[in-house]
């Protein structure tokens, strides 16, 4: 009788580990595969024509050249392949700093990488850094945007107050009904006038600027790509309050912090 007992338990435990989706599995930085065996998940950048904008609504415009931005949010498909190949142990991937920052902490995937409602690979990856986000765009290829170039992927040439439109519609962000982001791109009306979609309401989304401004709502000017001890964030995540929507709405925050709501998405020079 306990022989029988122990054969069902054993095939309960098979049949649970065979449908458990491939992030959860991998627990731990010894399930390792090489990039170059397995077929890189599709990613559609669309391509955002140049123009001036005024990123943090102060009235000072500069002009930003046409580049590539992804059309979604990273999703978790997609990072778990730069945590498969290696990228946290690749260090051409990494600056100084975030090597550093590997060396003290030891992470090798995001803070939510085994939170169960966030184990749907079409999700947006939450829960990363900004040296981990910045990794991960080295890794393919393309770099993460500044805070210029997300401002006009989400304006366009409208100068629109939310991505979807000068109003804030509750159907675009499924607002406050929420208690995890959402699958990339499900949420129709959420998508700017170039065709980028959720760059408001799902996750706040890393850039490459840093900002060392005395107070981000007050007298925000745009910094450049250069090193600094905090970094921008732009909108707006799931937990957020409506403001934290508008296009040129500034937030940042330090570049080692890897918080459930924090995500990001790729950039690409036209050349």
């Amino acid at each position: 009788m306990r022989c029988i007992i122990l054969l069902g338990f054993l095939m309960l435990v098979s049949f649970i580990a065979c449908e458990l989706p491939d992030v959860q599995r991998a627990k731990h930085p010894q399930h390792v595969e090489s990039n170059k065996e397995q077929k890189m998940v599709k990613v559609e950048m669309v391509k955002i024509e140049g123009g001036s904008v005024d990123p943090f609504g102060t009235g000072n415009s500069e002009f930003v050249a046409s580049f590539y931005l992804d059309k979604h949010l990273v999703t978790y498909q997609q990072y778990h392949q730069f945590i498969q190949d290696g990228g946290y142990k690749k260090k051409q991937y990494w600056s100084t700093k975030g090597q550093e920052f590997l060396k003290e902490y030891e992470f090798w995937a995001p803070s939510t990488y085994h939170d169960d409602y966030l184990n749907r690979q079409v999700l947006p990856v939450t829960g990363v850094s900004w040296y981990e986000a910045e990794a991960y765009a080295n890794w393919r290829g393309a770099r993460l945007p500044t805070a210029a170039e997300w401002a006009l992927a989400c304006q366009g040439d409208t100068k629109q107050r939310y991505p979807w439109g000068n109003e804030f519609d509750f159907e675009a962000v499924d607002y406050r009904a929420r208690l995890a982001p959402y699958a990339v791109g499900s949420r129709e009306k959420n998508v700017s006038p170039t065709g980028v979609f959720d760059l408001a309401g799902n996750v706040w989304q890393w850039c490459a600027d840093a900002y060392e401004g005395p107070d981000f709502r007050l007298d925000a000017e745009p910094t450049g790509v250069k090193s600094g001890s905090n970094y921008i964030l732009r909108g707006g995540g799931w937990m957020s309050l409506r403001k934290h929507f508008e296009s040129d709405y500034l937030y940042y925050d330090k570049p080692f912090h890897r918080l459930f709501t924090y995500g990001f998405r790729c950039a690409r020079d036209l050349n």
